[in-house]
């Protein structure tokens, strides 16, 4: 009688350990997809900052249409632009980062590059992160190459779908 209550408790412990792991394994999933989804937002917050300043800061949207159109700019202007692309440049690099650490998914980081290919195929834009030394602007850099190709782009950088 004995052996077999040990048996029952065994087993029921054995029972319980699996039940452990199977709600440790949902745990770490919920978890996982937390963390990936609160990535995502930080790093996407200093690109969708930086580009809403342009609708609160009239003089900052002059500026870029000016250097767009390749006019020439004072030195406090090109300071600003410098500025300006560098955090929207640094934003975009760091969900490159964050997308190859497997932290933000495949479907989500080429919806944010092909959503952004109007203001990442500008020439000021194109010509800025070229002139980044990083690894990650190189990466950056080439996977915006590649997404341009698929994409139908008109002349003013809107796009007008995929090509086949």
């Amino acid at each position: 009688m004995l052996e077999t209550l040990a048996n029952v408790g065994e087993f029921v412990g054995a029972l319980g350990v699996i039940v452990s792991i199977g709600y440790l394994a949902v745990q770490i999933r919920q978890n996982t997809r937390a963390v990936r989804s609160a990535s995502y937002h930080q790093a996407a917050e200093q690109t969708w900052t930086a580009l809403l300043s342009i609708a609160t800061e009239p003089d900052l949207a002059e500026l870029l249409i000016r250097s767009n159109r390749g006019e020439a700019l004072d030195e406090t202007a090109e300071l600003r632009i410098r500025a300006y692309d560098g955090t929207v440049l640094y934003g975009f690099e760091n969900m490159v980062r964050l997308h190859e650490e497997g932290l933000i998914d495949d479907l989500v980081f080429e919806n944010v590059v092909d959503n952004s290919l109007f203001y990442l195929t500008l020439p000021r834009l194109r010509a800025a992160l070229a002139a980044r030394p990083g690894i990650l602007s190189r990466r950056l850099e080439a996977r915006v190459a590649r997404r341009a190709q698929d994409v139908d782009l008109d002349p003013e950088g809107r796009t007008n779908g995929f090509r086949p």
